[in-house]
């Protein structure tokens, strides 16, 4: 009886874990850059706004 994994759930489980690396890496960054776009563009409109 063969035990070992097979080739196909190996490659299964580096995919998850690959997709768990980049989730934890980019999730942060993807939310600083949301933030940072965010308070440049309120900014720009904050001045328009307001009367000189």
């Amino acid at each position: 009886m063969d035990t070992s994994p097979s080739t196909e759930s190996m490659f299964g489980m580096l995919v998850y874990f690959l997709f768990l690396l980049v989730a934890v890496f980019l999730g942060p960054l993807e939310a600083v850059l949301g933030l940072g776009l965010y308070w440049l563009f309120r900014d720009d409109e904050e001045q328009r706004q307001t009367p000189s």
